[in-house]
């Protein structure tokens, strides 16, 4: 029987969340590293979009099948505000962008298809393929450090995980 793991609704510590996700889906087979920017200038609607528009679309058009995708997704502000903690009403680009954790049976031709057709504009995006990577534990780590800065909402992470 499996069980779906979702982001706490009430949990205010948000690092023993992300790492909750992270560690589980750090032991899937297959695992890819996400960065996509240049969707949106605002945490809250960047959240929507990749939970609704994106990963849910995903979900939807691939429920009936042995397809799946699992994920655990961060929003930071870029260097200027997370890096040297800026905060100046006339900074216009706040460099928003997202990291997305993702273990799916979907190919990355797949993944770029739903990432150039689920947003309102098309970002830009690296996708890594980290199966095999030693880099995990630091890569957790680089997901946290919004949190250490004090930026860190429940708008800012999100995660979906079928074990």
């Amino acid at each position: 029987m499996s069980r779906t793991l979702r982001k706490s609704k009430d949990n205010p510590d948000y690092k023993t969340d992300i790492i909750k996700g992270f560690t589980i889906l750090s032991k899937k087979e297959k695992l890819y590293h996400i960065t996509l920017e240049g969707i949106t200038n605002h945490i809250q609607d960047l959240n929507f979009q990749l939970t609704n528009k994106f990963f849910n679309k995903i979900h939807s058009d691939y429920k009936n099948t042995f397809e799946f995708i699992n994920y655990l997704f961060v929003i930071e502000y870029g260097g200027t505000i997370s890096k040297e903690k800026v905060y100046n009403d006339s900074i216009n680009d706040l460099g928003i962008h997202a990291h997305c954790i993702v273990n799916t049976s979907l190919t990355i031709p797949q993944l770029e298809y739903y990432i150039n057709t689920c947003f309102k504009k098309i970002p830009n995006k690296k996708i890594q393929d980290i199966s095999r990577s030693n880099e995990k534990e630091g890569l957790l780590n680089y997901l946290l450090k919004q949190n250490e800065t004090g930026l860190m909402t429940s708008e800012s992470y999100n995660y979906k995980i079928v074990e």
